[in-house]
């Protein structure tokens, strides 16, 4: 029992740790610019939790790359939803109908342990687009193991 409670008392600072944080997926920025994921490159600790925010019923978010073990999403049409992100590794992920568009975002969880997988994995899903395609690239290199 003493072992038992001593293990959730040491849980308990992970937990009460974990935080939430939003990208808001919008078809015009503050800036003018379109189709973009506010922030589009957002580095947070294991455990945390994203809520995935849509201007309007247009948008999702919807994972391409994850990494091994690490969770696969894909967000309703125009609602709000939260993602837990427990594995370490870097996300690229794209609102499903603007994909085309430029309109994807990455999430790095700690150390990016996939990051040759995502490098790679791009090179081959940017001939899907085009728009924007340089904004992304600038994104993917914000990655850093």
């Amino acid at each position: 029992m003493k072992k038992l409670i001593l293990a959730l008392v040491l849980l308990m600072p992970t937990v009460l740790a974990a935080k939430e944080h939003q990208v808001k997926l919008l078809t015009t920025d503050a800036s003018g610019q379109t189709m973009i994921m506010e922030p589009n490159f957002l580095k947070i600790e294991q455990g945390d939790t994203v809520r995935f925010i849509p201007s309007d019923a247009s948008h999702n978010a919807q994972s391409l790359v994850s990494p091994k073990g690490g969770v696969t999403f894909n967000t309703p049409m125009g609602k709000a939803a939260v993602v837990e992100f427990k594995q370490e590794g870097a996300y690229l992920y794209k609102c499903t109908p603007h994909f085309a568009l430029g309109m994807l975002g990455v999430i790095q969880v700690g150390n990016a342990v996939n990051i040759d997988d995502v490098k790679a994995q791009w090179q081959t899903l940017q001939a899907g687009v085009v728009m924007n395609k340089e904004r992304v690239t600038a994104v993917i290199a914000k990655i850093k193991s």
